[in-house]
């Protein structure tokens, strides 16, 4: 079985000029996450605007990084819906493209989180290979407490969290405090990620653009290291807040990633903006000020 551990790059979907999937982007992903170092890539999340796909979109995106990916990577498939039944079909689908793992948040709007089991256990209760519960509520709605996502990991019969609400260092705290033996991954694109290990986080699940920095973080915490943990936590947190605004945190990390030699464009889609001059001469600055050059080499940190 997959180690679910560490640091899973979380990948966007990229467009071409015309606004159709990209699946030549899609196979630099794959290879950069690989050479990035990334112990995992997760597709068709929140990040990757699963919202605004068409199923053949979706299956482009699946199809094209099984492939890829295939005895390089391991690959987790987001899988989420609002209906159980459509969410048993993207598992099923997922396994039969070979995923490692599929990540799952609770329906959107949910009023009652003590439904919160049943839908588990209709929607992935018999899942053949391992759930992440996403506790989302920016995407979903949906406020978790702890009791209701320890019921969703029971009804899932998983031990793995993707757990996105802020703040999030005093949730995993709570969490891990009641269920000791849980895997939990920050996310919220990588800002609060060394305060989440101080917490007991198993490292990070998120698509901030330098994934290098997240995993140079976490092994330097893991060696026991916390000084150099804090000190590559603090050289890079001006661009981690950057990258990590609401709303036009997506349009800078795709530009981010053009930069980098991944993506042929940075397009997005709905109401995902593109950066405007202004917040590009910003990414500029703040780039310069933590002493990154974007190119599609691992970066090598001192």
């Amino acid at each position: 079985m997959t180690d679910l551990t560490g640091t899973w790059y979380i990948s966007p979907t990229p467009f071409t000029g015309d606004g159709a999937v990209d699946p030549d982007s899609l196979r630099r992903i794959v290879d950069a996450a690989s050479s990035w170092g990334a112990d995992g890539i997760t597709i068709l999340g929140v990040m990757g605007e699963v919202a605004d796909l068409t199923s053949a979109e979706r299956e482009t995106v699946l199809s094209t990084v099984a492939t890829a990916a295939a005895g390089r990577i391991p690959f987790a498939v987001g899988c989420s819906a609002p209906a159980a039944a459509v969410v048993r079909a993207n598992v099923a689908r997922a396994v039969d493209a070979g995923a490692s793992a599929v990540m799952v948040a609770a329906p959107t709007l949910l009023r009652d989180t003590d439904q919160i089991a049943a839908f588990y256990t209709a929607a992935v209760g018999t899942s053949p290979i391992p759930v992440i519960v996403q506790d989302e509520p920016a995407a979903t709605g949906v406020t978790m407490p702890v009791s209701a996502l320890l019921a969703a990991l029971d009804a899932a019969h998983s031990t793995v969290v993707k757990l996105e609400d802020p703040p999030t260092p005093p949730k995993i705290g709570r969490l891990l405090a009641q269920r000791p033996g849980l895997t939990v991954f920050g996310g919220l694109g990588g800002v609060s990620a060394y305060s989440e290990l101080r917490r007991g986080a198993a490292g990070t699940m998120t698509g901030f653009a330098y994934p290098e920095i997240l995993k140079a973080i976490r092994l330097a915490f893991e060696a026991g290291d916390t000084a150099r943990a804090a000190a590559l936590n603090d050289r890079f947190l001006p661009y981690l807040v950057f990258e990590g605004q609401v709303r036009v945190g997506l349009g800078i990390r795709k530009e981010v990633l053009r930069r980098r030699g991944v993506l042929a464009t940075a397009r997005t889609r709905a109401l995902n903006p593109l950066p405007d001059p202004a917040t590009l001469a910003e990414l500029d600055d703040v780039l310069a000020r933590v002493g990154l050059t974007p190119g599609i080499e691992p970066l090598e940190l001192q």
